[in-house]
């Protein structure tokens, strides 16, 4: 009964802690004057992607 238990809050822990995550994801400071360049590498044969102010 005790470990079904243990189980059960934990379940509810995580869903908890998903239904939060957007909201603590959008309260993060965000930079709007910084963005994601990215280029092809032709030497190495792949996108590389950076941020730029």
């Amino acid at each position: 009964m005790k470990t079904k238990q243990l189980i059960l809050s934990s379940v509810l822990a995580f869903a908890g802690l998903a239904m939060l995550a957007p909201s603590i994801a959008s309260a993060a400071p965000r930079h709007p004057q910084k963005h994601k360049v990215c280029k092809w590498d032709a030497r190495h044969h792949h996108r590389v992607c950076h941020w730029v102010r």
